[in-house]
């Protein structure tokens, strides 16, 4: 009798011998002219195990969506921002409660209504962590398996956990992209926060997206091409797919590989 091998699974890499690449691709889509999506990485503190990364859609069906995204980056990249002295979940929601507070004030302050989701990963210590509102998305590719780790805040997704639709309707339902969360709509915001488990191994990829991409390329194809050998080939390859499908709205990916160090720590730009 044969029995069938299991799959052994790969070591956690040390924290102190992670090695982080990652790139960042934006492109506005076939159809708008603006472009509402922002997106950046960071090595916190001069540190090159420390790494924060964070995606942000201006909601296009409001007023100054790009700057209510620009104003969510900012906010959470800048030099208060880097310095990480408390718990990764306590730094997560601190940095999610200051950029809300910033861009409801504008709002009240501008008399128009304004907000963006935003999608943030933090590795920290060997650990990864999320924190998440909108309907950006994480993935994450390890040890062959593929999977979503956020959950869309949208009226569809609520309609789809209670029961009411199922995911074929979900998928093609007119309201899937009516957000019940956002980022300065209001004076608090509740993200979702949680410890990504299982990640921080060898050949880890993490992909960070708008609903730009996840929208128009579905998830097999979007696991077929984030496994393509390159980074940059990778994310360049994602954004064709949204634009081939149509491209209707904004494509924004931030690809971020994990494995261990044997020479000098680099990023791609």
């Amino acid at each position: 009798m044969f029995r069938k091998k299991k799959r052994r699974k790969l070591a956690r890499i040390p924290a102190g011998r992670l090695l982080i690449r990652a790139i960042t691709l934006t492109d506005a889509g076939c159809v708008r002219q603006n472009n509402e999506d922002r997106a950046a990485f960071l090595f916190m503190d001069g540190s090159k195990t420390d790494f924060f990364a964070v995606l942000a859609d201006g909601m296009g069906g409001y007023e100054r969506g790009e700057v209510a995204s620009a104003m969510m980056v900012e906010t959470v990249c800048n030099d208060n921002g880097r310095s990480l002295n408390r718990k990764p979940e306590q730094w997560l929601a601190a940095m999610i409660s200051r950029a809300n507070s910033r861009i409801y004030g504008q709002t009240q302050e501008c008399r128009s209504v304004m907000g963006t989701t935003c999608s943030m990963l933090l590795i920290r210590g060997g650990e990864a962590w999320c924190a998440h509102v909108g309907d950006s998305r994480l993935y994450l590719l390890t040890d062959g398996v593929f999977r979503q780790l956020t959950a869309d805040h949208t009226v569809v997704m609520e309609m789809l956990r209670r029961g009411g639709i199922t995911p074929a309707e979900a998928a093609g339902h007119p309201q899937r992209n009516v957000l019940t969360a956002a980022i300065g709509t209001a004076s608090q915001v509740k993200p979702d926060i949680f410890r990504i488990t299982d990640a921080i191994r060898a050949g880890s990829r993490f992909l960070l997206c708008s609903d730009g991409l996840h929208d128009r390329v579905a998830d097999a194809e979007i696991r077929r091409l984030l496994e393509m050998k390159s980074l940059k080939t990778a994310a360049a390859a994602l954004v064709d797919s949204a634009r081939k499908n149509g491209g209707y709205d904004n494509i924004t990916v931030v690809l971020v590989e994990i494995n261990e160090k044997t020479g000098h720590s680099f990023f791609e730009e």
